[in-house]
Order: structure tokens, then C-alpha cells, then sequence
């Protein structure tokens, strides 16, 4: 039995210019801790109306539980840099992790709303911090030219997160364990937390007090982030709200959507999965406006309400779109700062995708009083348009090192 293999304390540049087995175990470490930490995010929407009655909780407080876990995680992606500055990236991320493990496995001891509200606060906390820290390691860790394949992997393992988490979430609660969900994480996140340990970098040092002002001052980071909380916001909150027009409508209803959230689960991994090396060889910029021009298509198209089979087509090409559009993004909006700067730029990159989602949600509400959910997929489509003409005014494609230079400190910003 060969010795165990001692924690990972090169520089990610270390890596080589080429895919090796070590970058690839250490993207794949990043991955499983991201499907950790969407399960927290994700499955409490399914398992709601099992918590409810367990607890007596009304509508309102169902509301609190997912908005204590948001605001966490906002609170936590704005953390996660003034920390990293001190400590460092990785161990920022595996205390993050470990902070994740417990309050999930704290969700199995029985309490009232006041114990479950601290929990989803606590662990909603952690996941802003260990989010940001595994997206800056999974930048720091590939060379630029080949990020968009990378970070499509990294974001499939949070995409993963949708078709598993929700069903195994249901099943669970149907045997009357709702809280059995948040003890698979924990055990996920532990996983996450040891391969991290094994296989990922260290990190880079990060700027200090002064990162967020260098990143906000930076026209191109700037351009970035606003576009990527334009998409999260409009493509994640339109998702939330046709499970209610399909019920409605009578097109799919509730008690057989959740196979169809699987399947377009299933859909976003595969886009994340195949199509970020598509990316690298055409170039980020190029491949983001092209799939923000695609999104903008199917979101007008699906407010034409078509039939059936057609709005699945275009519900499976949106889901697979937008997921493949979300590595490709991040990889360019990482190459428009030095790589000091990384952390600041992911926290903020959080803190952004957070309130887009609450952006979109206020002003959708209105919309959907006078024009229905035609009126949303309509907003959305502005909203995906204004990501378009951000990144084709406001962001340039960083001139990448040669596939041979292999090293972070090569790099300069863009924009």
C-alpha cells in the first residue's frame, strides 16, 4: 500500500501547462465540495412543505427559512477575501467546509424555527465563504487558456446538486426523516473537505483591505460581475417561478415536477460538462456572447407560449445554455485581475449573483401582476440582453500566456 499522499502545498502554476492527474483531482475535489454546498442551497424549496408540517410553521416562516440561508450566503461570499488575506484560500475553504459539515449534521437534532432559522444562517454562512474560496482555487489552480473547460467541471458538480439532491430530499421526507438530506451533505462536505486537504493548493496571498476597491475600479471586473448577476438573477428566479405557471396552467403539475427538475438537473451538468472545452478553443468572450444571444432567443420564444413539445425543447436547450455559459463567464471575469486579486473578485462575484437573484425576484413581482409569466420570461430576456451588452462593450478577452508559459504570474488583467 503506497503512502498516503501529503497535502498540496505548491503553487497552482506548479501544475504544468497540460491537464495533469493532480490538476484534475483537485478540480474534481472542488466539484464535490460545490455539490455539497448547492444541496444546502437547493433542496430546502422541495422538502418546505414536509418542514412546514412538522414544525407548524406557516407561509411566512417558510419564506424565513430560505431567506435566512440566502443572506448568509451573501454575508459569507463578502467575508471570504478580508479572511483569506490572513489565512490564506485553501485553509479559508476547508475551516468554510467544516463550518458547513457541522451545521448540516446539527439540522438532525429537533428544535423549533428559531434552532432550524439559526442553522440555515449558519450554514448558508459557511457556504458563501467555502463558495467563493473554491471558485478563486479552481481560477488559480488552471491556466487561462483552458479555464472554460475546468470551471465548466467545477460548476458541474453544483449543478449535480438539482436532479440527485431534489428526489433523494422527497424520498426521504416521504419516510417521514425530512432532515436526512442535510446528514447526506455533511457527509459530502466531510469528503470535500479531506480530498481537499489531499489534492488542492494552497493559494495565492490575496491584496488586503484594499481588493474590493482595486476590483470595483476595474472596468472589465466590473462589466463581468454586473453581467453575471444580470444572468443568475433572471435565468435562477424565472426557473423558481414556472414550477407555479406549470402547475397553473395545468401544462405539468406539482406533484409530477419533480422527475422534471431532474431531467433538466441532468441537462445543466451535461452542458457544463462538454460544452466549456468548446470555449477554450473559440475563445470565452466569443462563446459568451454567442450563448447570451441563444439565451435571449429562448426566453423570448418561451414567452410565445408554445405547445408542449415545443416548450420542452426549449426548456432542455435553456438549461443546457445557460449552465454551459456559467464556467465559460467565470473563467473570463477571473482573467480580468491579477491573481492576487482573485478572492476579492469571487467574493464579490457571490455577494452579485446573490442579489441579482433578490433583484429580479422584487421586480418580477410587479411584472407578473400585469402581464402574467409571459411579463417574466419577457424581463428575462432584457435582463439576459443587458449580460449581453456588458460583456460586448464592457469586457475584453484578456490575451491568454502561451499553452508553454503554464504559469498564473504570466498573466495580466483585461479590461
Amino acid at each position: 500500500m503506497s503512502p498516503p499522499v501529503p497535502p498540496a502545498t505548491a503553487p497552482a502554476s506548479a501544475f504544468g501547462p497540460q491537464p495533469s492527474p493532480r490538476e484534475r483531482l483537485a478540480i474534481a475535489a472542488l466539484a464535490l465540495a460545490a455539490f455539497a454546498l448547492n444541496l444546502n442551497t437547493n433542496v430546502l424549496g422541495a422538502l418546505l412543505p414536509f418542514v412546514r408540517q412538522a414544525l407548524g410553521v406557516d407561509e411566512a416562516g417558510g419564506k424565513l427559512l430560505v431567506a435566512a440561508a440566502a443572506a448568509g450566503s451573501a454575508v459569507g461570499s463578502l467575508l471570504f477575501a478580508p479572511i483569506a488575506a490572513r489565512h490564506g484560500r485553501r485553509p479559508v475553504m476547508v475551516y468554510g467546509l467544516a463550518v458547513f459539515v457541522v451545521a448540516s449534521a446539527l439540522h438532525l437534532v429537533p428544535g423549533a424555527l428559531p434552532w432550524l432559522l439559526t442553522l440555515r444562517a449558519v450554514s448558508g454562512l459557511a457556504v458563501g465563504i467555502a463558495y467563493a474560496a473554491a471558485s478563486a482555487l479552481s481560477a488559480e489552480i488552471v491556466p487561462y487558456h483552458r479555464r472554460g473547460a475546468a470551471m465548466g467541471r467545477f460548476n458541474a458538480g453544483m449543478f449535480l446538486a438539482i436532479p440527485v439532491g431534489m428526489p433523494l430530499s422527497v424520498w426521504l421526507a416521504s419516510l417521514g426523516y425530512w432532515p436526512g438530506i442535510f446528514g447526506l451533505q455533511a457527509v459530502v462536505g466531510a469528503v470535500g473537505c479531506w480530498l481537499a486537504l489531499r489534492h488542492v493548493p494552497i493559494g495565492g496571498a490575496e491584496a488586503g483591505r484594499a481588493s474590493f476597491r482595486r476590483v470595483l475600479r476595474n472596468g472589465g471586473a466590473l462589466a463581468g460581475l454586473l453581467a453575471t448577476g444580470l444572468h443568475v438573477g433572471s435565468f435562477f428566479t424565472t426557473v423558481q417561478l414556472a414550477t407555479t405557471w406549470l402547475d397553473r396552467t395545468g401544462r405539468v403539475h406539482k406533484e409530477q415536477q419533480l422527475w422534471l427538475w431532474v431531467g433538466l438537473g441532468l441537462a445543466s451538468v451535461v452542458g457544463s460538462l462538454t460544452l466549456g472545452r468548446l470555449s477554450d478553443r473559440i475563445g470565452k468572450r466569443n462563446f459568451v456572447l454567442w450563448t447570451s444571444a441563444a439565451l435571449f432567443g429562448c426566453f423570448v420564444l418561451l414567452a410565445r407560449e408554445p405547445a408542449d413539445p415545443v416548450l420542452a425543447v426549449l426548456g432542455g436547450l435553456l438549461a443546457v445554455i445557460a449552465s454551459a455559459r456559467t464556467g465559460p463567464l467565470q473563467a473570463l471575469v477571473s482573467h480580468t485581475v491579477p491573481p492576487e486579486q482573485l478572492g476579492a473578485l469571487m467574493s464579490l462575484r457571490g455577494f452579485v449573483m446573490q442579489l441579482g437573484v433578490v433583484g429580479f425576484a422584487l421586480a418580477a413581482v410587479p411584472v407578473a401582476d400585469r402581464l402574467g409569466f409571459q411579463g417574466v420570461l419577457l424581463a428575462g430576456a432584457v435582463w439576459q440582453l443587458l449580460s449581453y451588452v456588458l460583456i460586448r462593450f464592457g469586457l475584453r478577452e484578456a490575451i491568454a500566456p502561451p499553452p508553454d508559459a503554464g504559469s498564473l504570474g504570466d498573466r495580466r488583467g483585461g479590461g
